[in-house]
């Protein structure tokens, strides 16, 4: 077995080659990594937002000889090679479209709807800071990996996640797969970083202080969350507010795969209340077919669901500032899981549904509830992925206290659900036991995950062309 690598930086370009047991009938597995920053701000942080995620790149770097060493040995006569870029949206070809007051294309961050010089009615329409960020990342995806360059895997964090789904989904004015980028058959999946993948704006989220998200963003008030001495751009502002990534990422989910690693911590400032990274809710990161289930605080005094595999407590910029002081743990936890991702197992959900139960007594059990059908085509049970209640299963839901005092409603505990049957064909049964109150009855909300893996094989690799 040889080893070649190759690396430079900051645009690191790690290549790396083992070759397996075969020999002429060897196949080798490219897997192509580019990392895309979020919002910069100022300048210079413009100018070097391809810097943002080369810790963690390094600390991919670092590992992959055995990862690959290891599957290697699993897989004789295949052979993996694995490349990594860093892209920079605001040095970026541009598109050439831009408001006639703003022509600096490294100012795309301010180009709102309405300005001077374009016809737009909407962000994502050419001449705004949605279609721009777009547009640049599927231009440096082309740059840094040019055609036939195949399984990308582009690893976002903050903005630069939400973009990545919309490029990989084909996101247009008019929704998922209404604008080809020209790239989708080359993005293998997507891995979410804090991503701000749904839109900030609406009432779902409660916004600190008496103006709306967007009114907030545009006074110049939301950049110390983003870890940031300057204003974000009006334009972007509007982007973060009004455009949701959900759809975007439910279909690279469902067709290609995804990870969308969030968090939530004490920090500060927030910017919404309830459970936050600092500048995103916990429930903002990741849409209803992510892998892996958990719940946050809402407005109404109750809880609701958050999508996505919590990878650890951190903030938002823990993961790109490496004088934070849990930035090595946050940069840690993130490369083992974007490796047991791409080396050991890739699962997607396979079904997901909810279940209301009737009000029950004390140490009274709910009505038995199916989870999931059968597997999708080409796809197997997950038998190898851990749930937060069974292999390849995730639950979670809220216990509702009725009457006035409805801020009593809380999480449902673990322990009170029960996986009754984990079936072969990503199926299963549970139910839940109302085991918290001996004075009072109640009913709960439950939302249900099943996972599976790909047929060709559990980790994204062996199933990549």
């Amino acid at each position: 077995m040889q080893t070649k690598w190759k690396a430079s930086l900051p645009g690191l370009v790690a290549a790396l080659v083992l070759a397996g047991a075969g020999t002429a009938s060897a196949r080798t597995i490219e897997i192509n990594l580019l990392y895309v920053h979020g919002v910069k701000n100022c300048p210079t942080e413009r100018q070097n937002a391809q810097n943002s995620l080369v810790d963690l790149g390094n600390a991919i770097s670092a590992q992959l000889s055995s990862r690959i060493a290891t599957w290697q040995g699993v897989h004789p006569g295949n052979n993996v090679v694995v490349t990594q870029k860093y892209a920079n949206l605001y040095t970026a070809t541009a598109s050439g479209i831009h408001p006639s007051d703003s022509p600096n294309p490294i100012n795309m961050d301010d180009w709102e709807v309405g300005d001077p010089g374009c016809s737009t009615t909407q962000q994502g329409d050419p001449c705004t800071t949605a279609y721009e960020w777009r547009y640049r990342l599927a231009q440096e995806i082309n740059r840094l990996y040019p055609a036939p360059a195949k399984n990308i895997i582009l690893v976002g964090h903050s903005t630069g996640a939400r973009v990545a789904m919309e490029v990989a989904a084909n996101v247009g004015p008019g929704g998922v797969n209404t604008f080809n980028w020209g790239v989708q058959s080359r993005i293998a999946g997507v891995v979410t970083l804090h991503g701000m993948v749904d839109s900030l704006g609406t009432s779902k989220y409660d916004v600190a202080g008496p103006l709306s998200f967007e009114t907030t963003c545009k006074n110049g008030d939301a950049a110390a969350g983003w870890g940031d001495s300057c204003s974000q751009g009006n334009g972007w502002c509007e982007y973060a507010g009004r455009v949701s990534g959900f759809a975007a990422n439910d279909w690279v989910a469902n067709s290609k795969r995804a990870l969308n690693l969030i968090s939530w911590a004490s920090c500060s400032p927030s910017l919404f209340a309830g459970r936050t990274d600092g500048p995103l809710p916990f429930d903002a990161q990741g849409s209803p077919w992510a892998v892996g289930l958990d719940m946050t605080p809402t407005t109404s005094t109750s809880w609701r669901v958050a999508h996505g595999t919590k990878y650890g407590s951190f903030c938002h910029s823990d993961i790109t500032n490496g004088g934070a002081a849990n930035h090595a743990a946050a940069r840690d936890a993130a490369r083992n899981r974007i490796l047991d991702w791409l080396f050991v197992a890739a699962p997607r959900v396979s079904a997901t549904g909810s279940n209301t139960t009737a009000t029950l007594a004390y140490n009274a059990t709910s009505s038995t509830y199916t989870m999931g059908a059968s597997c999708p085509t080409g796809e197997m049970d997950d038998n190898k992925t851990a749930g937060n209640k069974a292999t390849g299963i995730d639950i979670a839901g809220v216990c509702k206290h009725g009457g006035y005092f409805d801020g009593d409603d809380h999480s449902v505990a673990l322990g009170e659900l029960t996986v009754l049957s984990n079936g072969a064909s990503c199926n299963g049964t549970y139910n839940w036991k109302q085991a918290h109150d001996s004075g009072n009855s109640h009913s709960s909300t439950l939302t249900w995950k099943t996972r599976s893996l790909r047929v060709a094989g559990p980790d994204l690799i062996y199933s990549l062309p």
